[in-house]
């Protein structure tokens, strides 16, 4: 298939449309324009994304930089290792009661460039650390990303899939038009937003299977240093940053962490609300918004649908997820504190009926996220 300019992704169909990653990522080309869209796949020379129902084949050349560096990261082989959990078996069906194999895409392990010193042996093997506990694992990987594993004894649940801890970092080089000083995870020329790229790490710990309190000093691009704090007990995990611009930095760093759910769940081809129900059941996130009131957000809905009656895009104070997926796990996610911050849930892709949702949380100027308001995660 011969590659189109980025300039006519409106214009050029591909005839066949393939499963996209269910992540929406923002693209730059080298004139600026951005679009939206999902990554497929990618070679030495191209990246194929997915948009409006169509694949587009583009050039890495007619991209930007950031662009062109993301495009290389998602087209990168997964690490040897797969993650530390029960492997999705691609033979066993959503719904138990039928003999027939469902089209799934098969877990494998966490993406990224190394850029931390790894354990090198053992089912963590591409893994800094790792704590192990009866409801779950959590660990952090040489991507520099921490992934937590839920799991149920000895089995694994969300089918082995991790939710993921991100930081976003980017500076504005004009006030963001939209009012607010948002961090986002590319850049978005647009709203006069450039993403800051994890560079390294200085001076990092040695690896270690007792995962507890971490610091971390993450390098940044500009010379920026991101201080990350982490701490895991049996009960849960909390993280925390502040970024440390040089004096030579014109803008300063804006910064959030986001917790992110897993993207997909074992579905058959042609499963509707029947299937997905026996699957799901009562399966939800409850908010507490920062009014007071209390709002459900059932997995069965869809996220637009959901936006059109309900309030909790506008800021929560908390959120409570439990059901039939968790297992008997019960998570409750929030910051420490609210003072200056907000803190929302959202989803990415509307993927329907699990569809990829996050948490964000950040301060309201964009500034650090200091350990009195820590994003916390605990685990029954």
């Amino acid at each position: 298939m011969k590659p189109i300019k980025f300039s006519l992704l409106f214009l050029i169909s591909i005839t066949q449309i393939v499963l996209a990653q269910s992540v929406i990522h923002e693209w730059t080309n080298s004139g600026g324009r951005t679009i939206k869209a999902k990554f497929v796949q990618g070679d030495a020379e191209t990246v194929t994304l997915f948009m409006n129902g169509r694949n587009f084949v583009i050039k890495l050349s007619d991209l930007k930089p950031d662009s062109r560096e993301l495009a290389r990261e998602l087209s990168a082989p997964p690490p040897p290792a797969t993650p530390p959990s029960k492997p999705v078996d691609p033979s066993v069906p959503s719904n138990p009661a039928s003999s027939d194999s469902p089209t799934v895409k098969e877990a494998v392990g966490p993406r990224g460039k190394v850029l931390l010193p790894t354990l090198g042996s053992g089912k963590w093997a591409t893994y800094h650390s790792v704590l192990e506990t009866d409801n779950f694992d959590v660990a952090l990987h040489g991507n520099g990303h921490f992934y937590l594993y839920l799991k149920d004894g000895s089995e694994s649940l969300l089918q082995g899939r991790p939710l993921v801890f991100r930081f976003y970092h980017g500076y504005y080089n004009k006030p963001n038009p939209r009012g607010n000083a948002h961090a986002y995870s590319s850049t978005r020329a647009d709203l006069h937003y450039y993403f800051r790229k994890l560079v390294g790490f200085k001076n990092p710990p040695k690896p270690s299977e007792k995962l507890g309190r971490i610091e971390l000093k993450a390098e940044l691009e500009d010379g920026v240093i991101l201080e990350i704090g982490f701490e895991a007990t049996s009960r849960g995990v909390a993280i925390w940053a502040e970024a440390d611009d040089p004096s030579s930095v014109d803008h300063p760093t804006v910064l959030s962490v986001g917790f992110h759910s897993p993207d997909s769940i074992l579905m058959k081809d042609g499963d509707g609300p029947e299937q997905w129900q026996e699957f799901l059941d009562e399966t939800a996130i409850e908010v507490k918004t920062k009014e007071g009131a209390r709002e459900t957000i059932p997995y069965l809905e869809k996220w637009d649908d959901l936006k059109k009656k309900l309030t909790y895009h506008r800021g929560i104070e908390s959120a409570f997820v439990s059901g039939k997926i968790f297992g008997k796990r019960k998570i409750t996610i929030g910051p420490k504190s609210l003072r200056n911050s907000v803190f929302s849930v959202g989803s990415y892709s509307g993927v329907f009926p699990l569809q990829h949702h996050y948490y964000i949380l950040r301060d309201l100027s964009g500034g650090e996220i200091d350990k009195g308001r820590r994003l916390e995660v605990g685990i029954k």
